[in-house]
């Protein structure tokens, strides 16, 4: 392809294997660092002894080699293509592959089945891997990101379709909506994503990219920031707490995401992500 590189299936298929066996296993830096604070502020019994739990979990998991969770998820694939890289013909079958060696090495639960309509007969191997790509990875190479989502978090995705008027307060009371409605179901302290633009599709799209900012990290512009400041505030006063037990941590974060829109439109995405937020990232 004069001067590209194309990236070798055989190393997308050790990547993913790698990313999802990391993920499963491993509760990411951040997400373990908000949760220690968040028992470290918490004002509940109840809160605090949820909080212990999932900090135990997490170090069992890590020493013991186990899921995090029996609900291994849905696995999605971010790839960041850097300047002068290209995906090779066969990439998705070896991201598959790369799913299926994880699934059988662990070993995981196989969550994904066929016929959702029908018989729903279990796949067994946690395929299909949903890929997501796009640029801006480091120059001449790419960055791989794989996120697993459990089925009670994803049942808890809502899409808003807003009119524009409605605009920085129709984002309010959709998070707040979503929360009260399906947080205490999605396995708290959460990771609260609204994403808002687009059509409906990005919307949602933008919101479930939102759980893979690290937690703490504000968004680029100031009136977004500031936003997800007073919403973190706002669901954490719901007291659902942590597993639904009541406290002070409904969420560790709330993340914001925009992309232009039509004029006549304000779509607005919310995803949740559980406390147990499994991401992993490598560089190609």
């Amino acid at each position: 392809m004069g001067g590209w590189r194309v990236l070798e299936l055989s190393r997308i298929t050790e990547a993913v294997e790698e990313l999802a066996v990391k993920a499963s296993l491993e509760l990411p830096p951040d997400v373990e660092k908000a949760l220690a604070k968040a028992r470290e502020r918490e004002s509940s019994p109840r809160g605090r002894y949820a909080l212990d739990m999932i900090l135990e979990n997490a170090e069992v998991a890590r020493r013991e080699g186990l899921p995090l969770c029996q609900d291994t998820g849905m696995f999605h694939l971010y790839v960041d293509l850097g300047e002068g890289v290209a995906l090779p013909s066969g990439f998705r079958s070896a991201v598959d592959e790369g799913m299926r060696r994880a699934t059988r090495r662990v070993p995981l639960r196989s969550s994904m089945v066929d016929f959702p309509l029908g018989e729903r007969r279990n796949r067994g191997d946690n395929t299909p891997v949903h890929v997501h790509v796009g640029r801006g990875g480091p120059e001449g190479g790419a960055r791989l990101t794989l996120l697993a989502k459990g089925g009670g978090s994803e049942n808890a995705t809502r899409l808003f379709m807003l009119l524009p008027g409605e605009g920085e307060g129709g984002v309010r009371r959709a998070v707040l909506e979503t929360v009260r409605a399906k947080g205490a179901q999605a396995c708290p302290p959460l990771v609260v994503c609204a994403g808002a633009g687009g059509d409906a599709e990005e919307a949602l799209e933008l919101a479930l990219r939102g759980l893979l900012r690290p937690v703490g990290e504000r968004h680029p512009r100031e009136p977004l920031a500031r936003l997800e400041e007073e919403l973190l505030e706002e669901v954490n006063a719901t007291g659902i707490g942590a597993a639904g037990l009541g406290g002070d941590t409904t969420a560790l974060d709330v993340h914001l995401e925009e992309a232009p829109t039509h004029i006549a439109c304000l779509p607005v995405g919310v995803v949740l992500g559980c406390h147990a937020l499994r991401r992993s990232t490598l560089l190609l």
